[in-house]
């Protein structure tokens, strides 16, 4: 009984653990000329986003990334999608130190390695992703 109780709460802890290693603060593994901060993790960012953020980095300025990759659970919690592309590491969240949203927006829209786009003016952030050339 005292096993099951335990093997209980560790599937509950588990994915929220594992799930900050994608949108937490803690690392810096894609530091191209220091510019990006945050984890974009390399076992999940895709080349094409890498590439695209670190374009907007040379242009715009410092950007933080908040979330790449995204367990079901998290996801849902953040009020994301079903079919997100977070769930299936192609998609990220990011904020910019400079630059304006308009400008920062229409340089993503002009990025051929960017699907989907969008600003949330009220976390101010961006989303970026690999699906079909779209925005909301």
């Amino acid at each position: 009984m005292a096993s099951f109780r335990r093997f209980k709460i560790a599937a509950l802890v588990l994915p929220l653990a594992l799930s900050a290693c994608a949108s937490s603060d803690f690392g810096n593994f894609f530091k191209p000329g220091k510019r990006l901060l945050g984890m974009t993790p390399s076992w999940c960012t895709p080349l094409p986003l890498k590439i695209a953020l670190t374009k907007i980095a040379k242009k715009f300025g410092p950007i933080r990334v908040h979330s790449s990759h995204r367990w079901p659970l998290e996801n849902k919690r953040k009020g994301g999608k079903s079919k997100s592309y977070h769930l299936t590491c192609r998609a990220v969240d990011f904020s910019v130190q400079g630059g304006s949203p308009q400008a920062i927006k229409s340089y993503i829209k002009s990025l051929w390695e960017v699907g989907g786009y969008s600003y949330y003016p009220r976390g101010n952030f961006f989303h970026i992703d690999t699906g079909p050339r779209r925005t909301w």
